[in-house]
């Protein structure tokens, strides 16, 4: 038997049903890249009076698991897990998606009400090394069933010439082990979203997922984008060990979902003085303001049609965030044989998620 290649490892998550509980595998986060999970004894070492100077002992301590992973974007349903919410509206409670138009379903991510810890969204993710793909193929894996996972930090990105990415830092409850076969899943065979498909706006009229954007407000010169939600989760541990069938005597007990915090960046060709008088305050500003105009940032990426003519008509594959942002920071940049640059990073408030797909439940 050869070494084992990426080529044979895949990727599978499922919704659980309660926290920890296992859920089924099927279905596949995109077109995954890169996957680095992590597991730790943090182990104790111990010396002792009256021994030598090596260790007299060396025990397990807390058994933490966590990972990242990146994907290109095709569908929506793994947002989920970050933004913690799927309703048809910006409702403030956790629904169920609402029709767009025909098949399709308009999924809203990120209320003004997050959901609780015992709500807030969980999943169960299996990670598959193939080490013998002919006669051996169900007895000679290495598969892992990490339980009790929850998104800590995600980020999407898109730069010119590259499509949109994803990438994921998850901490899990506990984690199993088997040789078995890898879940059978279908993956989404529609293409990555790519930066041509993107539209970029700024305005100060309130935005949902059906509002059509006037093409003046529109940011044309975006070579690339960065938004990062982080949920801030603190895991709990207990000295009594465990009082849960679905808790391991080291594993955490709890993993709580914080604060949200969100970080962006937009990186620009400059242009005119108009988006540095929006950093200073308004779109007249000609000195540093008292009080900072908030726009919204909308980011808006479909496959077919334009976004700004009338969202309603476009029947599927269409993600829209609205970030409710200032702009925090500005740096215009100078080189002889570049093009000049601008990099603004926003204060962001709120986001919300918004994405047309068929699928009719992310849960």
């Amino acid at each position: 038997m050869g070494f084992a290649t990426g080529y044979k490892q895949t990727l599978f998550f499922g919704n659980e049903t309660a926290y920890g509980s296992a859920a089924v595998i099927d279905t596949a986060p995109g077109l995954v890249q890169s996957v680095t999970p992590t597991e730790t004894n943090n182990l104790i070492k111990v010396r002792t009076m009256g021994g030598t100077r090596d260790y007299a002992n060396i025990v397990p301590g807390k058994f933490e698991v966590n990972g990242s992973f990146d994907y290109l974007l095709q569908t929506g349903n793994f947002l989920r897990f970050a933004f913690g919410e799927d309703s048809g509206s910006t409702s403030v409670t956790d629904a169920n998606p609402g029709v767009h138009t025909g098949a399709s379903f308009v999924h809203t991510m990120g209320s003004y009400a997050p959901l609780g810890v015992n709500s807030f969204p969980s999943f169960s993710l299996e990670f598959n090394d193939y080490e013998d793909d002919g006669a051996a193929a169900a007895t000679a894996n290495l598969k892992r069933m990490f339980t009790g996972c929850r998104v800590n930090n995600l980020a999407i990105a898109a730069t010119v010439d590259e499509p949109v990415k994803v990438t994921c830092d998850w901490i899990g409850q506990g984690v199993t082990v088997s040789t078995a076969a890898s879940a059978s899943v279908t993956a989404p065979t529609v293409d990555p979203f790519v930066f041509y498909q993107g539209w970029v706006y700024a305005t100060t009229g309130a935005i949902t997922s059906y509002t059509s954007i006037a093409s003046t407000s529109r940011i044309a010169e975006v070579n690339g984008f960065d938004f990062s939600i982080n949920n801030n989760l603190e895991p709990t541990w207990y000295i009594s060990g465990t009082t849960s069938t679905r808790q391991t005597l080291r594993g955490l007990k709890g993993l709580i979902p914080k604060g949200r915090d969100y970080d962006g960046t937009l990186r620009l060709h400059f242009k005119n003085k108009t988006m540095y008088q929006r950093f200073l305050g308004s779109t007249t500003a000609t000195a540093s303001q008292g009080t900072l105009t908030a726009y919204y940032v909308v980011l808006d990426f479909c496959r077919v049609g334009t976004p700004t003519s009338s969202p309603k008509l476009i029947t599927d594959n269409w993600m829209r965030m609205v970030l409710t942002s200032k702009f925090d920071t500005n740096a215009i940049s100078g080189s002889p044989e570049d093009i000049v640059g601008q990099d603004l990073g926003l204060a962001i408030s709120r986001a919300v998620c918004y994405f047309v797909d068929a699928t009719a439940n992310y849960k």
